[in-house]
């Protein structure tokens, strides 16, 4: 049995251009005490013998080959393989900086050097978080991108009336929601996996973040721990419609709702709300970036058709009102600015706008 204490999981798909890049980062960390899960997802290019490849070179590297499922099924299945007490994720896309490791492990409690995961359940369940930096291979820029919440150690009254009480519902996250750039106790990823609906695609992981976060004793918010890349590639500038996102956010809501009840979150009906508002500017998005004409295969009319049916179903000029202090973001000002009256001719008048822009979403062998 490998008693490495922290287990990172890769979920790979089609990664054959990265995945290299990836595992890399992970072996050379300065904290060697490891085990790296390369979870191959039915991958049809080269992913799979690159993975063999690292799995015979280092011991530390475990691969599991199964059938194409998708991302969340892929991570549990890493999830469920993995032997350390301590979870990282880390997407086949993106690399870490050598030294991530061992200073987010330095931030676990003392009795954090346990080795193995059969002692997972004794120890302190907590979370560790540092921040992320994006890099745009395009234009070789940079973006910090780091919680809404205080750097600090939160516990007892502190975290549940900073961290839980706001953990949803807000344009800037008071901690960010993915699995990833996280160290996390893995009785709290087992205990909630109840909770993941596989067939969400669009902020898949509110689906297990957020009641771990809500179950956590102790969560370390790192200081200027920009360790975790996130990549957006050259190709990312070409945007991809995803017909299914709008009916993705109604479940997440669904079960959004539930974990709210179930772990009685004060004010939950309200923080659900506006929640379900930030994930309907991210779907609205989708919708008027839509290509028409041959491309899309639907007309423009159709489009603002499929727009407005959303809004009239979701009440939007009411739904709105729980956001009165608008957005700092331009552009979801503007979608704000339409949902207060979706009209046909204020929906066209955005659309116009979105598409005039080049969007730039990124693009991973898992369509975000």
């Amino acid at each position: 049995m490998n008693d490495s204490v922290i287990s990172v999981i890769v979920p790979a798909y089609n990664s054959e251009s990265t995945i290299r890049r990836c595992a890399d980062s992970v072996l050379n960390q300065t904290d060697q005490n490891l085990e790296l899960v390369l979870v191959d997802d039915g991958s049809r290019d080269g992913t799979g013998a690159i993975c063999d490849e690292y799995a015979a070179q280092d011991g530390r590297v475990r691969v599991i080959h199964k059938e194409n499922e998708g991302l969340m099924a892929t991570w549990m299945c890493g999830l469920r393989e993995s032997t350390g007490a301590y979870i990282s994720f880390l997407d086949a896309d993106d690399w870490l900086e050598p030294e991530m490791f061992e200073h987010m492990r330095a931030c676990l409690t003392e009795d954090g050097a346990v080795q193995n995961v059969r002692a997972a359940g004794a120890l302190p369940q907590e979370i560790i978080c540092c921040s992320y930096t994006i890099d745009r291979e395009w234009n070789h820029s940079m973006e910090r991108k780091t919680h809404a919440a205080r750097p600090g150690v939160y516990e007892g009254q502190a975290l549940q009336e900073q961290i839980k009480n706001r953990i949803l519902g807000n344009e800037d996250r008071t901690v960010i929601l993915s699995r990833c750039m996280k160290l996390i106790s893995r009785k709290l990823l087992e205990d909630n996996l109840k909770y993941c609906d596989p067939s969400i695609r669009m902020a898949e992981d509110v689906n297990i973040m957020v009641p771990a976060f809500l179950d956590a004793e102790r969560v370390v918010l790192m200081d200027q721990a920009y360790y975790y890349h996130y990549t957006y590639s050259t190709e990312s500038m070409v945007h991809r419609y995803d017909a299914g996102m709008y009916d993705g956010i109604v479940r997440l809501r669904d079960v959004l709702s539930r974990i709210l009840l179930e772990k009685q979150v004060p004010g939950r009906e309200k923080m659900l709300q506006r929640e379900f508002l930030f994930l309907l500017l991210i779907e609205m998005k989708n919708e008027l970036r839509r290509p028409a004409g041959r491309v899309g295969g639907v007309s423009d009319k159709e489009i603002v058709h499929r727009i407005h049916t959303i809004c009239m179903k979701e009440n939007t000029p009411v739904l709105v009102r729980c956001c009165p202090e608008g957005s700092r973001n331009t552009a979801n000002s503007l979608i704000l600015w339409m949902l207060k009256n979706p009209g046909t001719i204020r929906i066209s008048l955005v659309r116009m706008i979105f598409m005039a822009q080049t969007p730039q979403s990124r693009q991973t062998g898992y369509r975000r």
